[in-house]
């Protein structure tokens, strides 16, 4: 069985199986379908769940990061409930697939063109609340911040170090690259890195917070933070990086108000702008890669465009350098 080939009802199959005490199970419909993962909504035995199939292996790190969601799940923070997960599963062709319990609602992308302004504030506003809650549960240290949860350091900079070494070594095979750009800008995120080591602490981070990773209920309020799939302990400034450039352009409101329900719940981190530079710069040159394998090329110019910005102000111009609530 190929994964083209994969339909509800093997999943379904597979929801059974690692989950015995839900069967009879049976599909309802399907979600929207991500750049790396595939889910249904299915009724069971134990009510409503979601089977999600990752459409790569997951590896060690995969399930690290599945157990770390589960473990966010279990301090409270607002995220959907982990049922139970494995690296391979035969009824969905040997795929990774994990079991959710389902959270009625609807993503942001899709709500917030019907709501209100207010509404909408008051979204944004408990987003960054629910970040800082997540952001505030204990870690051991920094982990990689490209495979996962394994490896523990104990400084930012380590990681950053070693995360400029392993993109050196990556667009040596990547093709039709500007490589004096991406050089000065490795150099650049390297000597940044060191500087504000000092200051950076490990939390834990989503990495992925944009509208359609934020669930509403039907009435436009926040419910859960969705897609835990990039999860690690980095510097929480890195949560920061893809808000302000998927949200917040052209919405100042919505960035103050983001900010503002961050700082309800937990600190603002400290040295912002000069972390800020830092997680754009690493978020940068690792997209453009990964944009141009992928043959991305809206996305790889967005990037590139971004990147040369970043390199010009020696990091200055960054992704939120030019919000107020930031300073």
């Amino acid at each position: 069985m190929t994964t083209s080939k994969i339909t509800a009802e093997d999943v379904a199959a597979g929801v059974a199986e690692l989950v015995p005490d839900a069967a009879p199970v049976e599909v309802v419909r399907p979600l929207r379908q991500g750049r790396s993962h595939a889910s249904w909504v299915l009724e069971s035995s134990r009510g409503w769940l979601v089977g999600k199939v990752l459409l790569g292996p997951a590896g060690t790190a995969g399930l690290e990061r599945l157990a770390e969601h589960r473990r966010l799940w279990q301090h409270g923070i607002a995220v959907p409930p982990v049922l139970a997960f494995t690296e391979s599963c035969a009824s969905v062709a040997d795929r990774p697939l994990t079991v959710f319990e389902y959270v009625p609602g609807v993503d942001a992308e899709e709500a917030l063109p019907a709501l209100e302004p207010a509404v909408v504030l008051e979204v944004m506003r408990a987003t960054g609340t629910a970040l800082a809650a997540l952001h505030q549960v204990p870690v051991e240290g920094f982990d990689d911040a490209a495979s996962g949860l394994g490896t523990i350091s104990a400084t930012w900079n380590t990681v950053v170090t070693s995360r400029v070494e392993a993109l050196r070594d990556a667009y040596r095979f990547v093709d039709d690259i500007p490589a004096a750009l991406v050089k000065t800008g490795l150099d650049l995120l390297d000597s940044l890195a060191e500087e504000v080591s000092p200051v950076a602490r490990p939390a834990v981070a989503h990495l992925d917070v944009y509208l359609p990773n934020i669930l509403l209920d039907d009435e436009g309020r926040f419910r859960v933070l969705l897609d835990l799939e990039h999860v690690r302990w980095v510097d929480p400034a890195m949560d920061f990086v893809k808000p302000a450039m998927w949200m917040f352009p052209d919405q100042q409101s919505w960035a103050e108000a983001f900010a503002d329900g961050y700082r309800a719940a937990g600190p603002w981190p400290a040295c912002w702008s000069e972390r800020m530079a830092v997680a754009t710069g690493l978020e940068l040159l690792t997209g453009v890669k990964y944009w141009t394998q992928v043959a991305d090329h809206a996305m790889r110019e967005d990037y590139l465009r971004r990147l040369r910005a970043w390199v010009r102000s020696d990091g200055a111009d960054h992704v939120w350098s030019a919000i107020s609530s930031a300073t």
